[in-house]
């Protein structure tokens, strides 16, 4: 007959096996390749521990942006200050940013207007034209007589022929 010792034994044996199959190291993530590329400056393969940190520096300070976005975002939107957009303010945000962005790019096509007006009267200048040319604007195509429909006058009504 075996010992009570000895089941006690096996449970204690599967219990530190289990512990330290629960607590070993997992291996480390692949590094992506895009992270490689910009952070591995030896060219190893691998990232160093000065590396290593350059790219966490880097996530934390794209962490910390995106915070500062977002909390920007409840100041603006977040009508009843619950610390969240609910579907109404999301709206209203949504509709905000869009319209912020219309402008951004409308800006954007007026600059380029004027720099290429700027660059333009440079040139004329340049080349010893005081007034450049005018442009003649395109004439528009009449409309073809024999496809539109003629107008005569009825008794009290306009009619089609």
């Amino acid at each position: 007959m075996p010992t009570p010792a000895l089941p006690l034994r096996l449970v204690a044996a599967g219990l530190l096996a289990a512990s330290t199959f629960l607590h070993a190291e997992t291996p480390a993530k692949p590094v992506p390749a895009s992270v490689l590329k910009r952070y591995d400056k030896n060219k190893n393969g691998t990232l160093e521990a000065a590396e290593a940190a350059k790219w966490e520096a880097d996530k934390a300070a794209v962490r910390a942006k995106r915070k500062g976005e977002r909390d920007a975002l409840l100041a603006k939107y977040d009508a009843n200050q619950d610390g969240r957009l609910d579907e109404a303010e999301a709206a209203e945000a949504k509709l905000g940013m869009e319209k912020e962005r219309a402008e951004r790019e409308g800006e954007k096509i007026m600059a380029r207007a004027a720099a290429e007006k700027a660059a333009q009267q440079a040139a004329a200048v340049d080349s010893g034209a005081k007034n450049p040319a005018p442009v003649a604007p395109s004439a528009a195509p009449s409309p073809d007589k024999t496809t539109a429909p003629a107008m005569t006058e009825g008794s009290d009504m306009m009619m089609m022929q």
